[in-house]
């Protein structure tokens, strides 16, 4: 079991948040949330900043807090600086972009 399963687990028996309600707090189809705590199955970085949002809690707490190994370049820094629907907007237009490349390849 990897840190994320673990924690997400933790938080939900501490909350007392079963499979079903997170998938409604989250808007995330409850097979999902279940291949995560069951599988090892990863969420996306964008569900990551999803659960926490719903959870109320940091993505660093949700699947540990490793930033002090890591050096954040401006653009990561600018992008952590923007508020979350910019940030969902900004990933959806890569997703957009790298399935255009993708059918052109």
């Amino acid at each position: 079991m990897n840190y994320f399963q673990q924690k997400l687990k933790q938080i939900l028996k501490a909350r007392q948040i079963n499979q079903s309600k997170l998938a409604k707090i989250a808007n995330i189809p409850q097979t999902t949330i279940s291949k995560w705590l069951t599988k090892n199955a990863t969420p996306s970085s964008k569900n990551i900043e999803i659960l926490a949002n719903a959870l109320g809690i940091s993505v660093g707490e949700l699947i540990g807090d490793f930033g002090a190994n890591v050096q954040l370049t401006d653009l990561d820094k600018r992008f952590l600086a923007l508020p979350y629907k910019d940030k969902e907007f900004l990933l959806s237009l890569l997703d957009s972009c790298n399935e255009h490349y993708k059918e052109n390849i």
